[in-house]
């Protein structure tokens, strides 16, 4: 077998666990889920449940993807190497889909509960919700955003579209405005207020670290000569890097 094989079957590998991975989890999640809502399946009130409960979900995988891809373009991952590159670009890729499947979930539970007071045209359209206008329509803004910094995605390290990088870097951005629909549309967030609390601040420690921290730069050339070709391709801070 050789280099090139050997390379696709790791990498082959690698994807088939991630899958088993996620899937195996969202089984024994979704199975945990129902149980413990099986007394609620004839309120009225669990559509409004499950969409609090997938709202809860995707912004604590959006924190996850936000977190992960700040990382991947922090100065310390040379330091302290959490996750190899590819699977640092896989796990990013994975929490990109699964944040994008739970806010779409969300979106539709409280958009078909017709006690909730959001309604289809205040789930897609900002201002249009009669429950907590402004908070609801900060998260139609934030779903636009996602929908925006996904599409970008995509334009990585395609020729002429170098600007991709860009429009991605407003990721903290929209984590912001999530945090605030977050802490202020949901009837729980008081109870969950140290949730957001916690998420917040690391959100804003690892995005404050990113830029203040000594420059990948330096680091490659305290590395020495030994780092060249692509891993010192993928060190210099202005790298076209896909995430």
């Amino acid at each position: 077998m050789n280099a090139s094989s050997s390379q696709r079957t790791r990498a082959a590998i690698s994807i088939a666990a991630t899958v088993t991975a996620v899937t195996s989890g969202a089984i024994v999640a979704g199975a945990l889920v129902a149980r413990a809502a099986a007394p609620t399946l004839h309120s009225r009130y669990f559509p409004w449940i499950t969409g609090r409960a997938l709202g809860i979900a995707s912004y604590l995988s959006l924190t996850a993807l936000v977190l992960l891809g700040v990382w991947m373009r922090h100065p310390w991952r040379f330091t302290a190497r959490v996750l190899r590159g590819e699977s640092r670009i896989r796990a990013h890729a994975v929490l990109g889909v699964a944040t994008v499947v739970l806010v779409a979930g969300h979106l539709v539970a409280l958009a078909a509960d017709r006690y909730a007071g959001v309604g289809w045209w205040g789930a897609l359209v900002p201002g249009m919700s009669h429950y907590r206008t402004l908070p609801v329509a900060l998260g139609v803004v934030a779903l636009l955003a996602v929908v925006l910094v996904g599409a970008s995605a995509g334009l990585a390290g395609r020729r002429g579209t170098g600007h991709w990088l860009a429009v991605h870097r407003f990721s903290a951005a929209t984590f912001a405005v999530v945090w605030l629909h977050g802490l202020f549309a949901g009837t729980d967030a008081r109870a969950l207020r140290p949730v957001y609390v916690a998420t917040g601040v690391a959100v804003l420690a690892a995005v404050t670290t990113r830029y203040a921290a000594r420059p990948a730069s330096v680091e490659v050339a305290r590395a020495g000569p030994g780092l060249d070709g692509p891993r010192a391709a993928a060190a210099r801070p202005d790298a076209d890097v896909r995430h």
